[in-house]
């Protein structure tokens, strides 16, 4: 005889047909995002993007590119998307309510069967979907600006610019097929001192945009001898004036701003305008790396480098001059010869020695010997 009170158990049935379900887990940073912009009344912008193929960039060099994740992005975070696989299966219920057809074995042995029982309904469960497998999100910090540099079309010269493709991508298309937020995506475009001609989106060779520099340099100097600048203060219209009055400087527009914005450190006023300056770290960091990437063995003995730096750098940045800079964008071999690389090279390699781990086998010899 059954003891169970059946009279609590809530009915479970399978559908027939499965409803496909993918079950997304998200991080805290991403909960927490979601929960507070619910309170706010202003849902984040998700996006999932495909990352491209892999770049090969010559024989010298590994084939760069993203993992193959697709990757889920809010406006400033990026996401790699992994599949998740598990040996437990998980149920996605929906409650519904279940016919109960009653157990002829229960009926009192004195009643008739009865040729059509009742049936009755009870609120249950049924299974609408049984997934095996989840979608996890990790954290990632793409190389966007590696990423720019192997998508947009390098610009070295007005006198002979590149050839202008059939189709060619602009800015937003561009933004829409790089797998990274769209933050992380803008500040890629400055670092690489990129801009657009015609919806166009192109990118300034280092030694151009080096050449432009050092022109906007020499102008905000000539500037400054004839009246008294503000050199902290010096805004985008500022340096507009600067180009129109001196004439020779023959470069589109978009490229000259182009090198404001990726060589002066910007400042947001109180009006919401940008102002900018080039006596800080920020703008020394940005002329010794591209005195690196301009040379086309992307590499100098020390000795050349520094002597390069001091001599491109303006006189306020000299004080600022140190390879603690370039810290993660150089290496230097035991004969002094420095060489650029991306933060994600250095990244990429061997586990630091301080982690090694001794094998079972050195740990069993080890104890033999006492």
């Amino acid at each position: 005889m059954s003891t169970q009170d059946d009279s609590k158990a809530i009915p479970l049935a399978f559908a027939h047909e499965q409803t496909p379900v993918r079950l997304l887990e998200l991080p805290p940073s991403l909960l927490s995002l979601i929960e507070n912009s619910t309170f706010q009344s202003s849902a984040p912008v998700l996006k999932i993007k495909a990352p491209p193929k892999p770049i090969d960039n010559g024989p010298n060099t590994t084939p760069t590119g993203p993992t193959p994740f697709a990757v889920l992005t809010t406006a400033t975070e990026t996401y790699n998307i992994r599949s998740v696989h598990s040996s437990n299966s998980i149920f996605i219920l929906k409650p519904v309510p279940i016919p109960i057809i009653p157990d002829q074995d229960d009926a009192d042995s004195d009643t008739e069967m009865v040729d059509d029982p009742v049936i009755t309904s009870k609120p249950g469960m049924i299974v609408t979907s049984t997934c095996a497998s989840h979608l996890e999100l990790l954290p990632s910090k793409p190389n966007t600006e590696l990423l720019l540099q192997s998508a947009l079309t390098e610009y070295k010269s007005f006198e002979s610019p590149p050839d202008r493709p059939s189709e060619p991508l602009s800015k937003s298309q561009i933004l829409l097929n790089t797998p990274v937020s769209d933050a992380e995506f803008h500040e890629g475009w400055r670092d690489v001192t990129a801009f657009e001609i015609d919806n166009w989106a192109l990118r300034l060779s280092p030694s151009t945009a080096l050449q432009i520099f050092e022109v906007l340099i020499s102008l905000v100097l000539s500037r400054g001898q004839v009246e008294e600048i503000d050199k902290d203060e010096m805004g985008m219209h500022f340096f507009n004036q600067l180009v129109e009055q001196d004439g020779d400087l023959e470069y589109p527009p978009d490229t000259i701003r182009a090198v404001i914005r990726g060589a002066f450190e910007s400042k947001k006023t109180e009006d919401g305008s940008m102002v900018y300056s080039y006596d800080t770290p920020y703008t020394t960091k940005w002329v010794g790396k591209h005195i690196l990437l301009s040379n086309p063995n992307k590499s100098f003995t020390e000795r050349e480098f520094m002597e390069a730096w001091r001599s491109k750098a303006p006189d306020e940045c000299e004080k600022f001059v140190d390879l603690k800079l370039l810290e993660g964008l150089h290496t230097r071999s035991v004969l002094g010869v420095i060489r650029y690389i991306h933060s994600t090279d250095s990244e990429g390699g061997a586990a630091p020695a301080n982690k090694k781990k001794n094998k079972w086998h050195e740990k069993f010899a080890a104890g033999k010997k006492r």
